[in-house]
C-alpha cells in the first residue's frame, strides 16, 4: 500500500461516541427496570439472594425459542450449499444471542457436571468452588458471555482458516502443474503482453501460459473472466473438464466452471450472451466444463486472443511456465535469465505459490487472534467483578469457613477455582457453537473450493482452552487475596 498520513474523519469518532452511549443505555434498560420494581423492604432484606428458579423461566423459554430458530436457520443455508453463507451468518446470530439468554440455564447442568471431578482432586475448596460458580446463574452467565462470543468467533475462523489452508496446499500440490509463476514484484500492476512472448521463445522453457483477468455482462451482472492460452494451459494447470473439452478454446468458445454451469444452467452447447468490456455483444457457445479451481481460475475462461481483443490493454496477471529442469535452480535461473534479470517481476516456484496462496488466510487469522486478545482482556475485567462482588456479599460465609478450619491458602483456591470454572464454562460453550457453524460454513465451500475437507486444529483448540483458563486464574489474583485476608471475627459479624 501506498504511504500516507493516518485519516481520522470527525464523522468516524462522532459515529463512535453515538453507538457507545447507545449500546451501554440499551443494556442498562432491563436492569434498570428490573431494579425498579423491588419493593423497599425486600431490597433491604435480601439484597444479596439470586435470582430463583422460577423467575428463569421466561428467560429460559424465550432463550430455548431463540436458539432453536437459529440452528434452524443455519441448518436452512446449509441447505441452500454456496447461496447459504448469508443465512448461515444470520443463523449464527440468533445463536448467540440464544446462547446468552440461555446461560444461566445451561451454567448448572455444565458446571455441576464437573463438582465431583473438582471435589476429588482438590477437596472441598474444589466442592464449595463449582457450588459459589452456580450461586448465582445470571451473574455467571453475564461473566462468561464475553470470553463465549469471543471464542465462538475466534473457533470458527480458526477451523475455516486452517481448513482453507489445508486445501489452498492440496490444490496447490494436486491442481498446479506449473513449475514457476511469474508477476509483478509486490503482486501491484499487470504484466505486458510480451513478457509470455519472451519466455516462450527463450532456451530451457516448455511451456507458457499467460493468465490474463477480464469482464464480461451478462445480462446486467459483470462476470469476471480468465483468459489462457488453449495449446499449453492443461501442461501448467490441471483442470478436471467434466464435459466437453479444453481444446475447444482455440475455437472461440468459452469453459465454464462446474457451480456457475449450474446456476445458470448452462451445458457443453449451450450459448451465453454477453457484452464485452469494448461494449460488443457475442453469443459465446460453452465447449467446456471443468470442476471449480477457486483461485487459480475464474467462473468463465476464454482464449486470451478472444479475451484480449474486446480491450484496448489487456491485464496479464501472471505467467504460468514449465521448464525442462522443472521445479530446481536451474529452471528458476533460466527464468529469470529469459526476463532480463528484471527487478519489477517475481519468479515464484511451487513452494512460494503455496506461502502467497496461505498468505490471506494468515493474515485473516492473525487479525482474529487480535480480537480474541481484545476479548481475554474485557473477559478479565469481567470476572475479577463478579469475583470481587461475590467475595463481598459472601464476607460472612468466608469468616465462618476460616471458623471452623478453612485457611487463607485454601480460601485463595476456592476463589481461583470459581474463576477458572466460569472462565472454561464460557470457553468451552464459544467453542462448540464455533465448531458447529465452521462445519455449517463449510459445507458451502466444498463445491468452490477443491479438496476442501474439515480439519478440526486440537493444538490451537487446546490452545484456546488454555487461555481461557489462563484468564480465570489471573482474574482471580485480586478477589482471592481480598478474600483470604479477611479479618475472621469482623467477617462473622457483618450482616
Amino acid at each position: 500500500l501506498p504511504a500516507g498520513d493516518l485519516v481520522i474523519a470527525p464523522g468516524t469518532i462522532v459515529a463512535a461516541l453515538l453507538i457507545g452511549v447507545v449500546v451501554t443505555t440499551l443494556a442498562a434498560l432491563l436492569p434498570a427496570w428490573r431494579t425498579g420494581r423491588i419493593a423497599p423492604v425486600a431490597a433491604m432484606g435480601s439484597a444479596h439472594l439470586p435470582a430463583t428458579a422460577k423467575s428463569l423461566v421466561v428467560r429460559n423459554v424465550l432463550g430455548s425459542l431463540i436458539s432453536l430458530a437459529g440452528i434452524g436457520v443455519v441448518f436452512l443455508g446449509v441447505s441452500m450449499g454456496g447461496d447459504g453463507r448469508m443465512v448461515i451468518g444470520g443463523g449464527a446470530g440468533l445463536m448467540l444471542i440464544g446462547m446468552i439468554v440461555l446461560l444461566p440455564l445451561l451454567s448448572r447442568p455444565v458446571i455441576g457436571a464437573v463438582r465431583p471431578l473438582l471435589h476429588k482432586v482438590f477437596g472441598v475448596p474444589g466442592k464449595l468452588a463449582a457450588q459459589n460458580a452456580v450461586r448465582n446463574p445470571r451473574r455467571t452467565a453475564v461473566t462468561a458471555a464475553s470470553l463465549a462470543i469471543g471464542l465462538t468467533l475466534v473457533t470458527t475462523l480458526s477451523v475455516l482458516g486452517v481448513t482453507m489452508g489445508t486445501a489452498v496446499d492440496r490444490m496447490s500440490t494436486d491442481k498446479l502443474k506449473a513449475d514457476y509463476k511469474v508477476s509483478m514484484a509486490g503482486g501491484i500492476g499487470g504484466l505486458d503482453k510480451s513478457v509470455a512472448d519472451t519466455l516462450a521463445k527463450a532456451p530451457g522453457i516448455k511451456a507458457v501460459s499467460p493468465q490474463a483477468d477480464g469482464y464480461f455482462k451478462v445480462g446486467d451482472s459483470f462476470r469476471s473472466a480468465s483468459g489462457v492460452n488453449p495449446a499449453t494451459i492443461g501442461e501448467l494447470l490441471n483442470i478436471d473438464v467434466t464435459a466437453g473439452s479444453l481444446a475447444a478454446l482455440g475455437k472461440g468458445e468459452a469453459a465454464v466452471a462446474e457451480s456457475t454451469a449450474k446456476k445458470q444452467n448452462l451445458t457443453v452447447g449451450s450459448t451465453l450472451q454477453v457484452q464485452f468490456e469494448d461494449g460488443q455483444k457475442s453469443a459465446l457457445k460453452i465447449g467446456a466444463v471443468y470442476k471449480d479451481l477457486e483461485g487459480l481460475l475464474s467462473p468463465y475462461v476464454l482464449d486470451n486472443k478472444v479475451l484480449g481483443a474486446h480491450t484496448d490493454q489487456q491485464y496479464v496477471r501472471e505467467v504460468y511456465v514449465n521448464t525442462t529442469a522443472g521445479d530446481s535452480k536451474a529452471g528458476q535461473q533460466a527464468v529469470i535469465d529469459a526476463l532480463g534479470k528484471n527487478p519489477a517481476m517475481t519468479v515464484a516456484d511451487r513452494q512460494d505459490m503455496r506461502n502467497e496462496m496461505g498468505g490471506i488466510i494468515n493474515t485473516m487469522l492473525n487479525i482474529m487472534y487480535g480480537l480474541l486478545g481484545m476479548a481475554l482482556i474485557i473477559s478479565v475485567l469481567g470476572v475479577v467483578n463478579t469475583l470481587a462482588m461475590s467475595v463481598f456479599e459472601r464476607t460472612q460465609e468466608i469468616g465462618m469457613l476460616r471458623a471452623i478450619g478453612l485457611d487463607r491458602a485454601r480460601v485463595k483456591n476456592m476463589i481461583r477455582l470459581e474463576s477458572v470454572v466460569i472462565s472454561l464454562f464460557g470457553a468451552v460453550l464459544g467453542m462448540g457453537i464455533g465448531l458447529f457453524l465452521a462445519w455449517a460454513v463449510g459445507t458451502t465451500l466444498t463445491k468452490a473450493v477443491p479438496n476442501y475437507e474439515l480439519v478440526l486444529p486440537y493444538g490451537r483448540l487446546g490452545i484456546f482452552l488454555l487461555l481461557a483458563a489462563v484468564v480465570g486464574v489471573l482474574a482471580a489474583m485480586w478477589p482471592a487475596r481480598s478474600a483470604a485476608r479477611l479479618n475472621m471475627l469482623t467477617a462473622i459479624k457483618t450482616e
